[in-house]
C-alpha cells in the first residue's frame, strides 16, 4: 500500500488506488535508459513554447519527466510534438543546452496553488532526440552530478 506522491519506477502515484494496480497488474518497466530521480533542485527551461522554467522530476539518457504550473481551467496543452530544452543547476552552475526533444505525455497533476490566482501542477515526459557528442557527455555529467546514485 503506498501514499499518494509515492513513486513506482518510473511514475508518481496520484492516488492510492493507481500504485496498487500498477504492481498488481505487474506492469514492467519498458525504458532502454535507468532513470535516476534528483538530489537537488534542477531546472529546465522550455525554448519554443509557452511554457517556461519547470522543476526536474527524474532523469535518464534517453529522457527527462519534469513539472510546471499553468493557470487552472486552462485546458490548453502546452506542450505538444517537438521541443527544445535547456537543463540547468545554477549552484554550482552545470547545463546541458538545446536538447531537442518530442513530449511523450503532459497531464495534470493532482495539486493546485492559489498564490497569485489559481494554477494547475502539471508534469511533463520528454524522450530526447539525438545528442551531439558534446551534449552526450555533458548529460552524463549533469546525471552523475545531480541523480542520486542507484535510484
Amino acid at each position: 500500500m503506498h501514499a499518494v506522491g509515492h513513486v513506482v519506477p518510473g511514475r508518481t502515484c496520484v492516488s492510492e488506488g493507481e500504485c496498487n494496480m500498477a504492481e498488481s497488474e505487474g506492469l514492467k518497466e519498458q525504458r532502454k535508459h535507468k532513470r535516476f530521480s534528483l538530489k537537488e533542485w534542477v531546472s529546465g527551461f522550455c525554448r519554443n513554447t509557452l511554457f517556461g522554467v519547470g522543476t526536474l522530476v527524474d532523469i535518464s539518457r534517453g529522457g527527462v519527466a519534469f513539472q510546471y504550473f499553468q493557470p487552472a481551467g486552462d485546458d490548453m496543452d502546452y506542450l505538444q510534438g517537438s521541443i527544445e530544452l535547456d537543463l540547468f543547476k545554477t549552484e554550482p552552475s552545470r547545463n546541458v543546452i538545446g536538447i531537442d526533444g518530442n513530449v511523450v505525455y503532459d497531464t495534470t497533476a493532482p495539486w493546485e496553488v492559489g498564490v497569485l490566482g489559481k494554477y494547475q501542477l502539471r508534469r511533463c515526459g520528454v524522450e530526447f532526440g539525438e545528442l551531439s557528442i558534446e551534449q552526450s557527455s555533458e548529460l552524463d555529467s549533469f546525471i552523475k552530478d545531480f541523480a542520486h546514485e542507484g535510484s
